[in-house]
């Protein structure tokens, strides 16, 4: 099994103190495997001549971003091979096939309310430390002609707190069995390369079912967009919403860098305008960048969240959150206190490094940040929302990056021809400025949608 894709949210396992620590290590990467880009106006036949002599084949190409994925010889190591292809003229670039983990941290089980949305004190935290939900539902509560892509371990579709928010492809034949991906007709009908992709795709078995069989991608869609106003559950930043799964997370919570592209140049393809990653761990991809510049060309916000090490990614970079693209948005995690979010008992408050934190694990592992690299907190830490079959209570900036995609879809819901550019300043410029969060992040505070949406 190929491990991969650290959530970056505290599930309900406690592995978890070697999950934070991994970012400090060499990063792993799939045995056999590299990611290549040849340079434009390369012939095929070069191509081919220059895979096969230095002893690898191609075993698939992803055409929007030029990138090849090979196979090498078993006999063959990884960094042997990247140097051999680097070398050449014809190579833009050659990687490892990067290995992400979700980024599992201890959680403390809550099952209040949703103090994210609106912080009454009820947790025991500080009044109005919240993103003014109610106050931006006045304004909107979400369109459904918005798509935010999961790219995550999938999204229990069959939720009945969630069904009603779910993409599906209008152009593809429906299911005859709106639960059951079997149900399909079995044809491409939109001829995209995809049969019976109704409801999102599932990039690990290269199938049309994104079922989640882990948690986190449910939990983070509840977020973005649980259904408002119908005396079910929670309810999400959005009532109304299209949340589009895209599974490239196994039920371990691992994937591997050529599934997160292919689920970012899906779902950039299919219509979404706000990708919500609460992923990371692997090393630099010069080929996941690519596809995360391919979104930017296609006008997508790339919400990412910033990590639970507790350290300061302008030092100790967090991927994919510290690509240098227009469209990344990196999100801290705060608590129900607008602290920054710990982990473990205790509130917010420094993890006694300050800025210069030089270790992948602070004393206290936390939330990251960084003055020039994260941009703004929202709340991560005892997140209550929607789970396989029910919900739960969990942390981490996994939990703080839909309340920030969720605000970007309401933003579209108000305004559809804002450009991920102008979404990006918008949520960073609207921020309840606050001091847990000045000189540590770009905006100094924590998302306030009201904020964001006003005069608009």
């Amino acid at each position: 099994m190929r491990k991969g894709f650290y959530f970056i949210g505290l599930a309900l396992f406690a592995i978890v103190i070697s999950a934070a620590i991994q970012s400090a290590d060499e990063p792993q990467f799939v045995k056999g495997e590299l990611l290549v880009k040849f340079s434009s106006g390369v012939t095929t036949q070069t191509i081919e001549t220059s895979i096969s002599q230095l002893g690898a084949r191609s075993v698939e190409e992803m055409s929007a971003i030029g990138v090849r994925k090979l196979k090498i010889a078993t006999t063959q190591s990884v960094k042997d091979a990247v140097q051999k292809f680097s070398a050449l003229p014809n190579v833009v670039y050659a990687e490892p096939n990067y290995i992400y983990h979700a980024f599992n941290t201890p959680n403390d089980p809550s099952f209040g309310q949703l103090w994210g949305m609106n912080n009454t004190g009820q947790t025991g935290g500080l009044e109005d430390a919240d993103i003014d939900a109610p106050e931006a539902w006045d304004i909107t509560t979400g369109s459904d002609q918005v798509i935010i892509g999961v790219i995550d371990t999938g999204v229990d579709y069959k939720h009945a707190d969630l069904a009603a928010n779910i993409y599906t492809n209008p152009g593809e034949d429906a299911w005859t069995i709106p639960g059951d991906p079997s149900s399909g007709n079995g044809i491409d009908d939109d001829e995209n390369g995809k049969i019976d992709d109704w409801k999102g795709w599932n990039f690990i078995s290269d199938s049309n079912d994104p079922m989640d069989d882990n948690m986190h991608g449910t939990h983070v869609s509840g977020t973005i967009g649980a259904v408002g106003t119908n005396n079910i559950g929670v309810v999400g930043v959005n009532w109304t919403v299209r949340i589009m799964p895209l599974k490239f997370l196994d039920s371990d919570g691992s994937g591997d860098t050529d599934d997160a592209i292919k689920a970012i140049i899906y779902a950039t393809d299919m219509g979404a305008k706000v990708l919500s990653n609460s992923w990371g761990g692997g090393g630099y991809s010069s080929a996941l960048e690519d596809a995360i510049k391919y979104a930017n060309d296609h006008g997508v916000l790339f919400v990412a969240a910033a990590g639970n090490d507790g350290v300061n990614t302008d030092i100790i970079p967090n991927y994919p959150s510290n690509y240098n693209v227009a469209n990344v948005i990196s999100v801290a995690a705060s608590d129900h206190s607008d602290q920054r979010a710990l982990w473990g008992s205790g509130g917010g408050g420094g993890d006694g490094c300050g800025l210069v934190c030089s270790k992948a694990v602070a004393a206290t592992p936390g939330s990251n940040y960084g003055p020039k690299t994260v941009d703004l907190a929202a709340p991560g830490k005892d997140i209550y929302s929607t789970v396989p079959g029910g919900y739960s209570s969990l942390s981490g900036t996994s939990m703080a990056t839909p309340h920030v995609a969720g605000a970007a879809g309401l933003l579209l819901a108000k305004s559809p021809d804002m450009t991920a550019l102008q979404i990006k300043d918008r949520l960073i410029s609207t921020v309840d400025v606050l001091p847990a969060f000045e000189n540590i992040v770009v905006s100094g505070g924590r998302l306030n949608i009201a904020n964001a949406l006003q005069g608009l």
